[in-house]
This record gives structure tokens, C-alpha cells and sequence, in this order.
């Protein structure tokens, strides 16, 4: 007998290497909550922003840091300077190749490299911090009217005086609970949270001139990080990637003085069999109403994105075309300047501004993919008549966009020949995207794709079987 059935087309990334259990994927698309509270609370796929170019630099981008009126830029080995009206000055060097840390206290901005700077804001002069009683600094941070760096290779941090980047020999302290070394320092909250290799410490100011900073009693999480430039601050929370005495690869966010597991079994099981998961990096940005935590792993080639408005991930990507294969996505440093979510590229001196303004990674084709869930219902043979797509069709300006199915009868293992549906010129609102004669399977899944650049929103499918 004839049937409609619903077909799970919106929903997260969790593909398991025991592919019955689940092998779903959400790829360039992220979940959307309808709040009216009259529809489904996850009711639609909407498409990740694509890249911009803003301004284009020598050298590798480092780091970005906005102030309220200009952004600094370390690219290559130089630190620049851009005011609003895109005027870029160039300031000084600032050796190193990694990753660059910033704070300021409103005077001056503290820079770490494999060297310390000071960033003279009104002076615009950039000098090195240096000197017998500076130990050294793998990161800082800023509180209370001064700036706070790990001691490179230790379990200390050191602070430095008030509005100012100087310090003393005896401006130090050693996080006390367990002897592993500091991963970093960062401010939250009013409190300094000492993120080690497999202990975290809380430490709150106490106004002393000499003891400024103490570990508040009680404040300890037995949750270390393996991956220095994976935590980042997420509204009033911090979240990272995680290393204990017991394991790994788990990505936390603190609630309190606790940190709550937010990845899943999918996620963790993937990151597990990655290669090197310690050089990954991260960023958070907010979007339309959503924040969100992007974690790339260069070595493996992957990003994830975490949605805390659904509590759902997803994936992105940058698709080479060169190789035709998924890689992790260009974005590597971010910062809000300008009205503006800026990002660096990993491997050039580019800076993109991230929006959905765009459909495409700087010219480049962004594939946007979604894998359904095995569909077996009750275990019995399928024969699919028919299988509509519903999503916002007639939207496009400038083409006549596709959107492409195969499916797979093995979870995911091998793929059908691919069909293409046009998903409707501009003004054709009531195009309808139906695929006919797919077959039949005892568990199908399908797999929808674009790589037009064009605005894809999926809102559901329904599929008539017998």
C-alpha cells in the first residue's frame, strides 16, 4: 500500500563509525530555531556565511585585535594598523610564526609572539618587553588594571603593574593545586581561570598590591586542555578541548566552576582517531541570533562548529579545487571590528569579512551537503516513488541554481549516480523540487548537495513509498 512518509532532512552532524547507529551530515549548513512558538523548534537548514575579502596583507595572518578605532593586524612578522577607512599602516615587527595573543588596559596593547611587545595606542610605537625581571610569556590576559601572561614551561603566571607592561621578580605566582604546567591564563568573569595540561585553578583579584591575585578556595576542575589555542571565551562561559588524567578529546564548557561536556559520542569518536588534535585552534563569533564555537584541526583537515542556540554542531569546510577535496575551512584568527565579523587566512596575508553576503569562499565554490539518517521504518523493504524537497525556492538573482541527490542502500559505503532539480530562477516562489523512480532499499539514505552560489534553505522532505 501507498504511503507518505516524513524523511529526517534537518538535523546536526552525528555520523558514527558504526554507520547503522547514525550516519547523518550537515555540512555548510547549520540547524535554525523557529521561536514563534507555534512550528517545530528545528525547522530549517540555513547556509553558513561565505568569505569576503576585505584587505589583503604580506605574510600569513597571525592575529587580529579591534580597538574602537583601528585593527591591528599581525601578518607575516609585521604588526600592522587599519582605521575605519581601510588606511593601513605598518608599525613594526613582531617575530614569530604562531599564533599571536593580545590585551589591552585602554594605554596600551600587550602583544605575545615567541617575543612580548607593548603597543603604545596614543604613540602608536611598538617596543619589546624585555629585561631580567620579565620571565617570559606564552599568552596574556587583562585584569583589574593588569596584565597577566603564562611563564612559558611552567605551572606560573606573572602580572605586571598597574596600567603598565612593566613587572618585577617578585610579581609572580605558581598555580598551586597540582604541579603541570600552565596551558594559558585568561580572564572571565571578573576571575582568572590558570588552564593547565589536566587541572584548571580559579583565582580572584584581592586588591593587594603585592599578592594581587589568590586561588579562591574550592575553585578547581580536575579538566586540563591539550590544545592551547582551542579555548576561547563564549559569552560569559569559556569552552575548550580537553585533556585529564583519564582521557582526552572532549570539548567542555565552564557553567560555574564546573565544566559541562557539550561535544557527543560522534564527535569525540572522530576526533579520537584524528592524528594530532593538540595544534587545533578555535574562534567564536555571534550571527542572525546565534553563537557560535568554530574549532578547526589542521593536521586533519577538519572544522566543527558548535550552534549554543540549538546546542547542535555542524561542519565547514573549504572546498579545494584543485583536489576536489574537503579541507578545514580558511578562517584561522577572528575579530568583530567595524560593524564587521573579520576573519585571517591560514595560509595567506587575507582578511575576509565573513557574511552571508556572500555564497562563495572568496570567489571559491562552497559545496553545501546534508546526509540523512538511514531510513528503515519497521524494518521493511521500500520502494521510493517519490521524494519532494521542500526549501525557499525562487530567491536567486543571477542563475538557475541545482540541487543534486544520490543515495546510498549500505549507510553511506557507496553512492548512486547523481540527479540534478533546479531549485527555481528568481521569482519562481512556488517551484517545486521532486526527484521520481528512486528505487527501493531495506535502508536508504539520501544525500542532497549544492555548489551553486546561490542561498540554499532546507525546510523538510516527504517521500511517497509502497
Amino acid at each position: 500500500m501507498a504511503g507518505v512518509i516524513d524523511i529526517p532532512l534537518v538535523g546536526q552532524s552525528y555520523h558514527l563509525k558504526d554507520w547503522s547507529i547514525d550516519c547523518q551530515r550537515t555540512l555548510n549548513l547549520y540547524p535554525q530555531v523557529v521561536e514563534s512558538g507555534n512550528t517545530p523548534q528545528v525547522s530549517a537548514l540555513l547556509p553558513t556565511p561565505g568569505l569576503l575579502k576585505k584587505y589583503e596583507l604580506t605574510g600569513r595572518i597571525r592575529g587580529l585585535y579591534a580597538l574602537t578605532d583601528r585593527l591591528l593586524v599581525v601578518a607575516g612578522q609585521k604588526l600592522y594598523s587599519i582605521n575605519k577607512s581601510d588606511v593601513v599602516k605598518e608599525i613594526g615587527e613582531v617575530t614569530g610564526v604562531n599564533q599571536v595573543y593580545f590585551a589591552d588596559n585602554s594605554v596600551q596593547v600587550m602583544i605575545v609572539s615567541n617575543s612580548a611587545y607593548s603597543y603604545g595606542i596614543k604613540t602608536n610605537i611598538l617596543s619589546k618587553i624585555q629585561g631580567g625581571e620579565f620571565f617570559g610569556a606564552s599568552d596574556v590576559t587583562f585584569l583589574d588594571s593588569r596584565f597577566i601572561w603564562t611563564v612559558p614551561k611552567s605551572g606560573q603566571i606573572q602580572w605586571s603593574g598597574l596600567l603598565n607592561t612593566d613587572t618585577t621578580a617578585l610579581s609572580f605566582a605558581t598555580a598551586e593545586y597540582k604541579s603541570d604546567d600552565l596551558v594559558r591564563v585568561i580572564a572571565n568573569n571578573g576571575q582568572l581561570w590558570l588552564i593547565g595540561e589536566k587541572t584548571t585553578e580559579i583565582w580572584g583579584s584581592t586588591g593587594d598590591k603585592d599578592a594581587p591575585f589568590v586561588r579562591m578556595s574550592g575553585a578547581f576542575i580536575p579538566v586540563g586542555c591539550i590544545a592551547k589555542n582551542s579555548i576561547c571565551q563564549f559569552g560569559g562561559d569559556l569552552i575548550w578541548l580537553t585533556q585529564t588524567d583519564l582521557g582526552q578529546g572532549q570539548i567542555v564548557m565552564t557553567q560555574g566552576y564546573q565544566a559541562q561536556r557539550i561535544s557527543n559520542h560522534a564527535i569525540e569518536s572522530e576526533i579520537n582517531n584524528y592524528s594530532n588534535i593538540s595544534d587545533a585552534y578555535s574562534f567564536t563569533y555571534q550571527d542572525d541570533g546565534h553563537a557560535f564555537y568554530v574549532i578547526s584541526f589542521p593536521t586533519d583537515k577538519k572544522t566543527w562548529c558548535y550552534d549554543s542556540t540549538t546546542n547542535m554542531w555542524h561542519e565547514r569546510s573549504f572546498y579545494n579545487p584543485k583536489t576536489y577535496l574537503h579541507e578545514h575551512h580558511r578562517a584561522s584568527v577572528h575579530c568583530f571590528f567595524n560593524n564587521m565579523q573579520l576573519v585571517g587566512d591560514r595560509q595567506d596575508g587575507k582578511i575576509y569579512q565573513l557574511t552571508h553576503k556572500s555564497q562563495t569562499d572568496d570567489g571559491q565554490t562552497i559545496m553545501r551537503e546534508r546526509v540523512t539518517p538511514v531510513i528503515n521504518p519497521h524494518g521493511l523493504k521500500l520502494i521510493f516513488d517519490e521524494l519532494e524537497i521542500k526549501l525557499q525556492a525562487g530567491q536567486d538573482n543571477t542563475s538557475n541554481p541545482l540541487l543534486m541527490l544520490d543515495w546510498s542502500d549500505d549507510g553511506g559505503r557507496t553512492w548512486s549516480s547523481s540527479r540534478q532539480e533546479s531549485i527555481g530562477t528568481a521569482g519562481e516562489y512556488k517551484k517545486r523540487v521532486i526527484f521520481r523512480r528512486l528505487g527501493q532499499s531495506l535502508g536508504r539514505v539520501f544525500r542532497l548537495r549544492m555548489t551553486d552560489a546561490a542561498r540554499l534553505v532546507l525546510l523538510g522532505a516527504k517521500a511517497k513509498v509502497r
